[in-house]
């Protein structure tokens, strides 16, 4: 079913993410932590689609909030939303997705992120920091630069006030800005040095290879495949 919606609020969370929050007009998405939406737009007398996770806490359903990274492709919506989308420009959107948390769900929880790939994970942090703040989380998260860190602020202070959420960053193109943590990709040496639990329970998001791999390194490090959760886009 699709759902009118309006866009409130337009913010630069990196340079090359935007966010988004929208008003759905008094309409219960009823979404899960982890799903996205289809987000259909009006471009020059056609209909346009595109696919994005939500970024909100499900705590509050008749608004959600999305971030869209611009990359190098010609995808029209993401386009549109980058250059030409302003505040108060109504569109339409449906959900979808069967990569979810819900609060039954046994922890310790483990969530691992490839740039974009955030997004999904970040709903769920905020309906963990929310709803359960006694199940241990880990979100492990790589991005080229420490710039690129999405909802960085968020994230950090989510760990000042939850003892049992610890964010873990690491930067793949540490030489293009000072960093002074983890550097390069997510391997199997750095889950062993942050005593990844195997019984913990696993969220991926990111790119194909990203998710291929770390799903390679979890089962070496013992992991069950039945605890192995991914979303991917491309």
């Amino acid at each position: 079913m699709r759902v009118p919606a309006t866009i409130t609020r337009i913010a630069r969370q990196t340079p090359t993410i935007k966010s988004f929050d929208l008003d759905l007009g008094g309409h219960e998405l009823g979404f899960k932590p982890g799903q996205w939406v289809d987000f259909f737009v009006s471009l020059e007398g056609a209909e346009a689609v595109g696919g994005y996770s939500i970024t909100s806490s499900p705590s509050v359903q008749d608004s959600i909030g999305l971030a869209v990274k611009l990359d190098e492709g010609d995808h029209p919506v993401t386009n549109w939303l980058h250059r030409e989308a302003r505040v108060g420009d109504g569109v339409e959107i449906s959900l979808g997705g069967d990569f979810y948390y819900t609060p039954d769900m046994d922890g310790p929880i483990v969530l691992i992120a490839g740039g974009i790939g955030l997004t999904p994970l970040m709903s769920i942090v905020r309906a963990i920091d929310e709803s359960d703040r006694s199940t241990p989380t880990t979100l492990i998260y790589s991005v080229s630069t420490p710039s690129e860190i999405l909802f960085r602020q968020d994230l950090e202070d989510i760990a000042r006030r939850n003892p049992l959420f610890r964010p873990v960053f690491t930067i793949t193109r540490p030489e293009v800005q000072e960093w002074n943590g983890h550097t390069g990709r997510i391997d199997d040496d750095m889950l062993r040095s942050e005593c990844v639990n195997p019984d913990s329970l696993f969220f991926i998001c990111g790119p194909p290879d990203m998710i291929r791999d770390v799903i390679g390194m979890l089962v070496r490090l013992g992991a069950p495949g039945s605890h192995i959760k991914y979303e991917q886009w491309w």
